[in-house]
């Protein structure tokens, strides 16, 4: 399997040093909807796209135009890698070694792969009681094990020493060993409950937009939606309970007495 990278015709490409996000669905499809709402607040335009004869042959229509499986969008500073699909397992190292090219081609300052992950990473170091689980974010990267770069700290954002990352930001994590570019994923701890987690997805946001100075990012409207989605399903399971007893009944007695 094979994947290659098509640059846009016309589009104009990011400046050197920009920052590349790779968006794959994985729990709570918190890296699709991160991705989705950075397109949308930002405005980004298609500038290439990633083609394959083995991934799925799906069309996606954003705003009336049609887009591939797996595409790329940008400004000066930002690259975002989109999908709304997961892969083959057989495309996912060729699709990561063809991101890590159209990165060096682009000239890209570092690559992010960001990621749900269900349950949450272990660290025995990290002193996770007191925090809520939508707020907990870790950072694994290709360079030394005990390196955390100081934006992603300030974040608050924890190093991942134990756990296994899957996916195209693991292979990415891997073909960054001998890439010339800087390698890392953001991982936050997500639901897989079968809905989108916007709670989460909005975490990896705020953490990009603390940590990377040219990336300003609303995520009010994303935790709106998380607590719109939250309350619509404790109102579903609500009206699932059974309705109370009259009163008591020999059929209903309890058992221990």
């Amino acid at each position: 399997m094979s994947v290659v990278w098509r640059p846009e015709i016309g589009a104009v490409m990011p400046d050197p040093g920009a920052v590349l996000l790779s968006c794959f669905p994985s729990a709570g499809l918190a890296p699709t909807v991160a991705g989705h709402y950075i397109l949308q607040v930002l405005k980004l335009p298609r500038i290439g796209t990633f083609a394959s004869e083995d991934l799925p042959p799906l069309a996606v229509i954003m705003g009336g135009r049609v887009n591939p499986p797996v595409r790329a969008y940008g400004t000066k500073d930002l690259v975002l890698v989109l999908s709304e699909f997961p892969l083959l397992p057989g495309l996912i190292t060729p699709l990561a070694t063809a991101i890590i090219g159209a990165a060096t081609q682009l000239k890209v300052g570092r690559i992010l792969g960001l990621e749900g992950v269900v349950p949450h990473p272990a660290d025995a170091a990290d002193d996770t009681e007191n925090v809520p689980p939508e707020e907990m974010v870790w950072y694994a990267g290709s360079g030394t094990p005990s390196q955390l770069p100081a934006e992603y700290k300030a974040a608050g954002v924890r190093t991942m020493s134990d756990g296994v990352i899957g996916g195209v930001s693991g292979a990415l994590l891997v073909e960054g060993l001998t890439a010339t570019i800087p390698v890392g994923a953001l991982l936050v701890s997500a639901t897989d409950a079968g809905y989108p987690d916007h709670r989460a997805a909005a975490k990896l946001i705020e953490v990009i937009d603390q940590a990377l100075p040219h990336v300003r990012i609303d995520t009010g409207p994303l935790r709106t939606q998380a607590e719109m989605i939250e309350r619509a399903l404790r109102a579903a399971a609500k009206s699932r309970e059974p309705a109370p007893l009259a009163g008591p009944s020999p059929d209903n007695a309890p058992i221990y007495q």
